[in-house]
């Protein structure tokens, strides 16, 4: 009976390390965004906030401040949200960044945060 008990501890021992199964989530990478080419806001900045489910879903017209509906979304967002001496601290990039803790529900990806970052740099124009 004791080499039963011990043949089933094996054999259970040894199906729990066999049965576990890891899914690694690989970080995004981000892409280098060459600071040469001007960043759009028309075609490559307000699309990030009304693209699928992401900011327009609270951020819209009669809904939560800033308004980040296309046609409301650079008025709303600078100068209120961006800091051009400081770009790293402002709002619009670093509030849903990737790594934020504060806004949980919603975040940019690292690429988009990215992207957000070089337009604010590169002036944050309504271009």
């Amino acid at each position: 009976m004791k080499k039963y008990n011990i043949f089933l501890i094996i054999i259970l021992v040894t199906l729990l390390f066999a049965g576990c199964k890891y899914d690694f989530i690989l970080p995004e990478e981000v892409p280098v965004i060459n600071p040469d080419v001007p960043v759009s806001f028309a075609t490559q900045i307000a699309p990030i906030f009304s693209n699928g489910d992401k900011c327009t879903s609270c951020h819209k017209t009669g809904g939560q401040t800033p308004d980040l509906s296309s046609a409301n979304a650079y008025s709303q967002t600078v100068p209120a949200f961006v800091v051009l001496t400081s770009p790293e601290t402002s709002m619009i990039y670093s509030f849903p960044a990737p790594t934020s803790t504060t806004h949980t529900w919603k975040k940019y990806t690292s690429s988009e945060a990215a992207l957000i970052l070089e337009w604010i740099k590169q002036g944050a124009k309504n271009n």
